[in-house]
């Protein structure tokens, strides 16, 4: 009896790990497709040549900011 005890708290045990874990990517997701929405709805009217162009400038930057990573000592330049 006490094994089919101590199974059943084992087995409660899983079940709310697993379920938390759950409920946090499902959180997780909620925020993310908020995100995504709101994202969309402040750029829908804006023409795709300028957030392209917009894009490409701010990667570039990202890009000469990072430079190779150290590897030669020197930046992109």
């Amino acid at each position: 009896m006490i094994t089919l005890i101590r199974m059943k708290y084992k087995e409660w045990k899983l079940k709310l790990a697993l379920y938390t874990v759950l409920e946090a990517v499902a959180a997780e997701q909620k925020d993310t497709a908020a995100l995504l929405s709101r994202l969309y709805v402040s750029l829908k009217d804006v023409p795709l040549d300028e957030l392209r162009g917009e894009f490409l400038g701010k990667l570039a930057e990202v890009i000469h900011e990072r430079g190779d990573g150290g590897k030669n000592g020197k930046g992109m330049e």
